[in-house]
């Protein structure tokens, strides 16, 4: 049966570990201390030694080109919902982040950053598991363009697991703008994890 959890978001942003990261002067942008929706599981098919991929904390930084912003999601196959332990292991997960059309340029899929081989060296922000790959970037046609990441590993209960990516913007970039995150992963409890952040 779905389930919906609503918290306090002050509580939620101590919990899950939202945090601000110091950013470097020339920054293109930085997550706020304040999330306005965070970690909503919307559907718990099966409880067993499932875990869920869930948002835990994204943060911004310099890019290596000012046209982009610039974020790290740090996610975790969190499995203290599940009634028997160890959890299965996720192997495949979902991460989708949306955008106002008027906020961002010509629509075209993340940049995958600090991954090794040919993708960017962006100091600021964490090293991304060279397990994601950016997938396609979609004009919704509803005002909004989705941009989608995709894991393909084997991240255990507890586990954690980082990407850090850009997303060409507007010219010039558009500050305190919302930007929604979602994740999904497999095989998992069935929960999707969102959050709701405004840009610096």
């Amino acid at each position: 049966m779905a389930s919906t959890q609503h918290d306090d978001p002050a509580h939620e942003q101590r919990d899950a570990g939202v945090r601000r990261r110091t950013v470097l002067a020339g920054a293109v942008w930085a997550v706020p201390v304040v999330a306005a929706s965070v970690g909503t599981p919307l559907a718990a098919a099966s409880t067993g030694a499932l875990g869920a991929f869930v948002i835990e904390s994204m943060e911004g930084g310099t890019w290596v080109n000012p046209q982009y912003y610039g974020a790290t999601i740090q996610l975790r196959n969190d499995d203290t919902a599940a009634t028997t332990l160890p959890v299965e292991d996720i192997t495949t997960g979902t991460v989708t982040v949306t955008f106002d059309a008027a906020d961002v340029g010509a629509v075209q899929p993340a940049v995958i950053a600090n991954a090794g081989g040919g993708s960017p060296t962006v100091g600021a922000l964490p090293a991304t598991d060279p397990t994601w790959t950016a997938g396609g970037a979609t004009d919704n046609g509803d005002g909004t363009v989705t941009y989608v990441l995709v894991y393909s590993g084997s991240l255990a209960g507890q586990g954690v697991t980082d990407v850090s990516f850009g997303i060409l913007g507007s010219t010039p970039l558009h500050s305190g703008i919302p930007v929604t995150v979602t994740s999904t992963g497999s095989p998992s409890d069935g929960t999707v994890s969102s959050r709701t952040v405004t840009l610096f």
